[in-house]
């Protein structure tokens, strides 16, 4: 991919191939994101997981029911729904892909929630909405998709109004010059397979910066690694043999997302993450 572009190539790869489609709509009920588990939970309810995690992003968001809230990188719209269903929120979700588009609306005219989630196809680098458009702003495990990921900050800043929130939940490399030759090694050919271009832009030590840049103030930036962990544990167990017959016998590269579980758990020392909220003064 070239610098600078959105390399829609490479995520219909990721995200649309037939064995990846299959994989997020029986494995992961559509949702395209990992979890959040307390301590002391089992690790093997994903799904539960999931939905706390998803409850975090609503409590982290903090706005009064009827908000204006963009998702940006919508996938199949399940976080959309959630946070329309549990916390009351207008979301628009915004996705480059037009299959989720289709998929987003599909599901949530089946669950009556068309009247509080629309979603439209939208680059998140170069969104058409007005200025101070949206009460909040959050990106579910979707920047590290970012060619760019200072003019996509810059682009959630100026959508919202003033005082309005933003939050960032997903996987951050460690620092580049941390890695060393050999850590570069384990994890760029991950980053690459999965397109994740922006996790090579920033990291654990750069991402406030790049929130300050784009003109927000950041109030908190918390370190979830060990909530994330036991769900990527869990599925690494699941599927790691699965996805090695595939390999042995079969097209593994038409199953990128079970890859991406798998190999998710072998670079784990290299990734934390985190869950960053931020407000635009």
């Amino acid at each position: 991919m070239v610098s600078g572009e959105l390399d829609l190539t490479g995520l219909r790869r990721v995200y649309g191939r037939p064995g990846s489609r299959l994989f997020y709509t029986a494995v992961c009920r559509n949702a395209r994101h990992w979890g959040w588990t307390e301590p002391g939970q089992s690790k093997w309810r994903c799904w539960r997981a999931q939905r706390q995690l998803e409850g975090v992003l609503g409590r982290k968001l903090s706005l009064p029911a009827g908000s204006r809230v963009l998702d940006a990188g919508c996938g199949a719209g399940v976080v959309a729904r959630e946070m329309a269903k549990r916390f009351g929120l207008r979301i628009t979700g915004v996705d480059v892909l037009d299959f989720h588009v289709r998929e987003a609306r599909r599901l949530s005219e089946r669950a009556a929630l068309e009247d509080r989630t629309t979603f439209s196809w939208g680059d998140y680098h170069d969104l058409e909405f007005a200025d101070g458009s949206f009460d909040g702003a959050y990106s579910m495990e979707t920047l590290v998709h970012s060619y760019d990921p200072a003019r996509a900050l810059a682009e959630l800043h100026r959508v919202l109004r003033p005082g309005g929130r933003l939050v960032l939940l997903g996987p951050i490399g460690a620092p580049r010059d941390e890695l060393g030759a050999e850590g570069r090694a384990v994890l760029d050919p991950y980053l690459d397979a999965m397109v994740f271009p922006g996790a090579k832009q920033y990291d654990t030590r750069s991402l406030n910066d790049l929130l300050a840049g784009a003109g927000f103030r950041v109030e908190e930036a918390l370190d979830a690694t060990a909530r994330y962990r036991p769900t990527s544990d869990a599925l690494y167990a699941y599927f790691r043999v699965p996805y090695a017959l595939l390999r042995l016998f079969g097209p593994a590269e038409r199953w990128l997302n079970m890859r991406s579980v798998v190999e998710m758990y072998k670079v784990r020392d290299y990734v934390s993450w985190y869950v960053h909220t931020a407000v635009k003064p």
